[in-house]
């Protein structure tokens, strides 16, 4: 579940890196945020080049059809399910457990509870719009990025 419903043309867009502000506990960036002019595919995807009007460098980006959008979503949406499934089924195999597994069911819980967030955070970030290489090392100021004023999953 991504922060807006999916359409026809994705949601998400490409951001430029405009400042970057040191502070004392937090750096504060900030972004112009160009949408991708880029209408979904039937089926399967398709890598179009954007060029960032602020600088003029190349981005390659592929975008996914609706279909297929939804899949990564639903499959993000399995994967974390299963990492809270997991963390739960080692705490209560905790309770029982001798001293000597317990350290090794705590980190399973740990781990399967980090696994469980990190991916729900990555589900809403899921639009079907993904950087591809070379650019995905080379963004140089460059991220997909939501605009401003839109809803996040629990404000919908």
């Amino acid at each position: 579940m991504s922060r807006l419903p999916l359409g026809p043309y994705p949601g998400i867009g490409y951001g430029h890196l405009v400042s970057t502000t040191p502070g004392a506990f937090v750096v504060r960036r900030e972004w112009h945020i160009h949408p991708i002019p880029v209408e979904r595919p039937e089926h399967g995807w398709q890598d179009q080049q954007l060029q960032c009007p602020d600088c003029g460098r190349t981005l390659t980006v592929r975008v996914s059809s609706l279909t297929r959008a939804r899949r990564r979503q639903q499959t993000w949406r399995w994967i974390s399910a299963a990492g809270l499934a997991a963390a739960v089924l080692c705490a209560l195999a905790m309770i029982p457990a001798a001293a000597g597994t317990r350290l090794a069911l705590s980190f399973g819980m740990a781990t399967g509870l980090v696994l469980a967030f990190a991916l729900f955070m990555r589900l809403g970030l899921e639009d079907g719009v993904t950087v591809r290489w070379p650019t995905v090392t080379r963004m140089r100021g460059h991220m997909l990025r939501w605009p401003l004023n839109t809803p996040a999953r629990w404000q919908r």
